[in-house]
């Protein structure tokens, strides 16, 4: 058995049952041809023979070896025919159908016999019909308790309240007072008065005492006191302490502010294209380049609204651009001391600036 060199398709595959043509092929060429030869035989119109006859013809052969798209021409003209007859519009009507779940389904329940008591009945028979166990010491045990504790139950259930009794209300004794007069109430009665209020006199307030100052002795002077009393006022004034000048404190060395200086011969990799944007570069006291130094944008009143740090190239710059004012740019490193420069932004470009160290 030799192998096919390429592998066809069993369920879709065609019998050629007449040459390389199959059965259909065959039949629907036959039928064109036959027409044709028919209509040439026939006592027709010569004009109508040399117009139909070839169409037949061509017709058969066309149905039999002219496929279109992959489909043979009788299936394009059955869909053509199907599309013609068949109906091109379509109306929808909704149906409300209510589901299943949201039904209320009553079902009636079967009316059938109570069979409780000859249920229980069964059950007592079948109880007594059981052949009796032995019971054991733990059974008889648990039987006697439980009678003890039903026992328990009757005789509370019988016991008999005591009747209480309500002792009558004893009048009070008179008492002959002078100047007493007793007025009996027939209903009581609320008391309306108000509350008293207790009153508490404020405590009374200490007065400080005040200090007794004692006179000085004074003693006659003789004449060797008052000889005496001049030379140690002299001494006393001559040795008092000076008052020495008071001299405020040094105050600190304010940073000095400076004009903006630009740095027109460097070439950034961002100039700023856009008003009140500012970049520049940080150079020491010889000119040359200065990393990581931190800037600081501060208003006119001294709140900082910019931070940035320059890069290895000693460049900075920011990306958005500052409302026109008066700005202060403040410079910190480690190694180097810079002054504070005065800016003013005005909403227009502002070529880079060169921060260089005074110190």
């Amino acid at each position: 058995m030799e192998q096919h060199p390429i592998p066809q398709a069993i369920t879709t595959y065609k019998f050629k049952l007449v040459g390389d043509m199959t059965l259909k092929q065959f039949l629907e060429l036959a039928a064109g041809v036959v027409s044709a030869w028919v209509l040439f035989n026939s006592p027709a119109n010569f004009l109508l023979k040399w117009t139909l006859g070839p169409f037949l013809a061509f017709f058969g052969f066309s149905l039999a070896f002219l496929p279109i798209e992959d489909r043979p021409l009788d299936q394009w003209i059955i869909n053509f025919v199907k599309a013609i007859y068949s109906p091109t519009q379509f109306i929808y009507r909704p149906e409300v159908k209510k589901l299943d779940i949201f039904e209320t389904i009553k079902k009636p329940l079967a009316a059938g016999p109570i069979l409780i008591k000859q249920n229980q009945g069964r059950l007592r028979d079948y109880l007594e019909s059981l052949p009796a166990t032995s019971t054991s010491v733990f059974d008889q045990a648990e039987a006697k308790y439980l009678e003890h504790i039903s026992n328990l139950f009757s005789a509370l259930g019988n016991k008999i309240r005591p009747q209480t009794t309500t002792p009558s209300p004893t009048r009070p004794l008179k008492t002959s007072l002078k100047g007493v007069r007793v007025r009996t109430l027939s209903h009581p009665q609320m008391c309306l008065l108000p509350r008293a209020t207790v009153y508490q006199a404020p405590a009374e307030a200490k007065v400080a005492a005040m200090p007794v100052i004692q006179k000085p002795i004074t003693k006659p002077l003789t004449a060797n006191a008052v000889k005496t009393t001049k030379p140690i006022d002299k001494i006393q004034t001559a040795n008092a302490v000076k008052p020495q000048p008071i001299t405020p404190p040094p105050l600190k060395p304010k940073t000095q502010t400076t004009n903006p200086i630009f740095a027109t011969g460097v070439i950034l990799p961002q100039r700023p294209e856009r008003p009140n944007l500012i970049a520049g570069i940080t150079l020491d006291q010889a000119g040359k380049i200065v990393t990581g130094v931190i800037l600081e944008i501060r208003d006119n009143q001294g709140f900082p609204v910019r931070a940035l740090k320059s890069n290895k190239l000693g460049q900075f710059f920011i990306a958005t651009a500052l409302p026109d004012g008066i700005y202060e740019i403040s410079a910190e490193h480690q190694d180097h001391k810079f002054a504070i420069i005065r800016l003013e932004a005005k909403n227009e470009i502002i070529p880079p600036l060169k921060i260089q160290a005074v110190a």
